[in-house]
């Protein structure tokens, strides 16, 4: 049977395991450890021995129910085996998976992103089936995706075999294990609930670009109700729709109903400034123009700043600049490490002054999985810095939290991240100007 053009529709997901130590352990046909194959994997590996032509019924026999496929890791009860899997064509040469659960088998530091943090599947022998098996905590929540290389180059793949995925084109897979925080905040609301997005062009002097913002009003929330603003359109109108989110917490109980604005993009120029730009665009012009153009009134004690990575320190940063119109941060997997060109890691903490008389509050998150070394924190890792951050703000009398999710630098531990935030801050009285 030919399988050139087949290969992104076909994936598959197997049984979980540790990576063993090649010269310790037995190895099976795979290529993996004969003591930590699980039953099906066993199964499979032992019919294409027998019969190598029954390639179709071994994926049968791997894929279903679903993927990935998820078993027991007896040597460790707060971890699952979770394996995943690739139906490659004759063309196909390698795969590799791309997901935050690789970091305990990452090479660090991490230099070359391909080469050192993804992960290379192993090839059935006599087989098209490419198998990984990782021993992953049982509270984890992430998305994948496969890098496949095959004879039109290397491209980006989700998993076909696995129906969860995030929103937008070309969602990424997501992986969900059996403690993971709950993903009912995360459903999404019924077509006719949906709330459609106000569109607003913003020509911002501080930034020199026309700024697109997206506009979310709460049908049930006043004018001034609560309002968060939050960092990139992309990442929370399309593939984590915020709206969504916000309009489940409320329906909970949660949080009041409240508005969401979407700020299009985090400028990268803004670096070179401090991101002291940022401040400026938010304060004196998205603000101005929301009350003007959208008829909001937001008031300062339940005005949110959110973004994650770069997004996050810049949210922070512009708090700490404009006290009076924000009074709130939510930073998820915040760049604290950052600095400007020519100073030592870390900068922003070392800008902290004495909080004011009253201070905006910090909820800041960043994942247990986030202890990456890269060339571009040179050492300073996500969790560390993010730790050091709330400490720092901590001892300069700001209200300040760090929740650690299960999770790492991505999609799938943010949103619920930001669930924590948006209830550790808005489901509380608040202090009044």
């Amino acid at each position: 049977m030919r399988w050139r053009g087949l290969v992104i529709a076909l994936a598959l997901l197997a049984v979980l395991l540790p990576i063993p130590t090649p010269s310790a352990q037995a190895q099976g046909p795979s290529g993996l450890a004969e003591a930590d194959l699980v039953p099906v994997l066993v199964e499979v590996e032992a019919m294409l021995a027998e019969r190598p032509h029954a390639r179709d019924e071994a994926w049968r026999t791997l894929s279903q129910p679903r993927l990935p496929r998820i078993a027991p890791d007896p040597g460790s009860p707060d971890h699952a085996r979770v394996t995943f899997a690739w139906r490659g064509g004759p063309e196909t040469t390698s795969v590799r998976l791309d997901s935050v659960i690789n970091v305990a088998q990452a090479r660090q530091p991490v230099t070359d992103y391909r080469a050192d943090f993804t992960l290379p599947l192993t090839r059935i022998e006599g087989s098209d089936i490419w198998v990984l098996t990782l021993s992953v905590p049982r509270d984890v929540a992430a998305v994948y995706s496969f890098l496949v290389e095959d004879g039109a180059g290397l491209q980006r793949w989700s998993d076909p075999a696995n129906p969860s995925r995030l929103g937008g084109v070309d969602g990424e897979s997501l992986l969900r294990l059996d403690r993971a925080p709950s993903a009912g905040i995360h459903r999404p609301l019924a077509f006719d609930a949906v709330i459609e997005p106000q569109g607003l062009e913003i020509a911002s002097a501080a930034l020199n670009r026309s700024v697109q913002v997206s506009i979310y009003r709460s049908p049930e929330a006043a004018d001034d109700a609560p309002l968060l603003i939050l960092y990139d359109a992309f990442l929370w109108g399309q593939r984590a729709p915020a709206s969504d989110l916000l309009a489940r917490l409320a329906e909970r109980g949660d949080i009041p109903p409240s508005h969401l604005v979407l700020i299009d993009q985090l400028d990268g120029a803004s670096a070179n400034q401090a991101y002291a730009d940022q401040a400026v665009f938010v304060a004196e012009e998205l603000l101005p123009a929301l009350r003007r153009e959208a008829g909001l009134a937001p008031r300062r004690e339940t005005t949110l700043l959110a973004g994650a990575s770069r997004r996050g320190l810049s949210a922070t940063l512009t708090a700490l600049a404009r006290p009076d119109l924000i009074g709130g941060v939510i930073s998820l997997s915040g760049s604290f490490y950052w600095a400007p060109e020519g100073e030592d890691a870390e900068w922003a903490r070392r800008q902290l002054d004495r909080a004011p008389a009253n201070p905006p509050r910090f909820h800041l998150a960043a994942g247990r999985l986030e202890t990456v070394l890269t060339s571009t924190n040179r050492g300073h890792v996500m969790l560390d810095t993010n730790t050091a951050m709330a400490e720092a703000l901590a001892a300069q009398g700001y209200p300040a939290r760090l929740t650690v999710f299960p999770g790492g630098h991505d999609i799938a531990g943010w949103r619920s991240a930001l669930a924590d935030g948006l209830t550790a801050l808005l489901g509380e009285p608040t202090p009044v100007d």
